[in-house]
């Protein structure tokens, strides 16, 4: 990432990319190549999206790390492999190999088969050493991305620019190209006074994303789980991961995070971290059988995490008038999905 003075407003750039998760890193990495400078702006303070991790300290000073999105992500086409292979060799990520989701049950009895298994099936797992935002600032090396700086509005110029705005209406940016990567409901906020090709907003509206609670958790007595990744058969918890199984985690406590299913986390949506963090930890201890004392919790809600009805297709791109959105909702939930929407969609613009 570089922090070089922003453009003048009155000199057009290349393209614009909004939002700095996995798609608009992917969209980014893809323009550089081609020639294209890109300038990407995100509303968060880090990068990655939902490829995050967050440090929290105890009262003895032990510093654990949660990733509390993303656990891992696989790696199929040969530009993402040898990215991956180049975090590695970096010392950035691990390659885990891919074990079922499904450990056995508590009780001994066999996992129900997972809906989707197929598509995990032979894929090693990458996780980021001692972190999951460790391979987001390495795919984002070199790239001019602002943090901190939320997109309030987008406007199409007479001059055919897309010019981007703060939340006060003042200009950022204006690009000859747009990628615009935020969630569904979000993007069609962020469009409302640009005119889209047709049928566009009716195929982002038609996008169902669901929200996750995320539970992290440490706690001194290591509890009786399956294995280190879990995903139960259960109305509340979808999965359980060892964050202390991980690679590059410094000794302590045992360290869970808990995603909570889209159903839960629906009927929880709106309340706080600190009510929402109480009852999923009694969720886990109904599902474990037994009482938790832990020594930290916290929670964090993830209002667009699981594409259940995603649009169908890479990307949205029209090249005339040159804008493009994608996102991992655009094909599926998985990290690797918004890598190859982020590239399809600077693939359309640029080629």
């Amino acid at each position: 990432m570089t922090s070089t003075p922003p453009p003048a407003f009155e000199d057009p750039i290349g393209l614009a990319i909004i939002g700095a998760g996995l798609a608009g890193i992917s969209a980014g990495r893809l323009a550089r190549r081609q020639g294209v400078t890109p300038l990407i702006f995100d509303k968060g303070r880090g990068i990655g999206g939902r490829l995050a991790t967050r440090r929290a300290t105890l009262d003895d000073g032990t510093v654990l790390r949660f990733d509390h999105g993303a656990q891992f992500m696989t790696a199929r086409s040969p530009a993402l492999v040898a990215a991956m292979a180049g975090a590695e060799a970096a010392n950035l990520a691990r390659r885990l190999p891919a074990p079922p989701l499904h450990g056995p049950s508590l009780h001994g009895q066999p996992p129900a088969p997972e809906r989707d298994q197929p598509r995990w099936v032979g894929q090693p797992h990458w996780v980021g050493m001692g972190g999951m935002t460790a391979i987001a600032k390495h795919l984002a090396q070199g790239l001019d991305i602002r943090t901190g700086t939320r997109v309030g509005g987008v406007v199409r110029t007479g001059r055919g620019l897309w010019r981007l705005e703060d939340e006060d209406g003042l200009p950022l940016v204006q690009a000859r190209r747009l990628i615009v990567t935020a969630p569904p409901e979000q993007t069609l906020d962020l469009l409302i006074d640009v005119l889209l090709p047709e049928g566009w907003r009716r195929r982002i509206a038609s996008t169902i994303v669901a929200p996750c609670w995320a539970l992290m958790l440490a706690v001194d007595e290591a509890l009786p789980l399956p294995g280190p990744r879990w995903r139960p058969e259960d109305e509340a918890i979808a999965w359980l991961g060892d964050q202390t199984a991980l690679p590059g985690r410094a000794a302590g406590p045992q360290s869970l995070v808990v995603h909570a299913t889209p159903h839960w986390s629906r009927i929880h949506l709106e309340e706080t971290p600190e009510v929402a963090a109480a009852s999923l930890l009694r969720e886990l201890e109904r599902l474990i059988g037994r009482a938790i004392t832990p020594r930290l919790i916290q929670a964090h809600r993830w209002r667009y995490a699981l594409a259940e009805v995603p649009l169908g297709s890479l990307c949205l791109a029209d090249t005339g008038t040159g804008i493009a959105i994608a996102g991992d909702w655009c094909i599926g939930g998985r990290a690797e999905a918004a890598v190859d929407s982020g590239r399809a969609a600077a693939l359309a613009l640029i080629g």
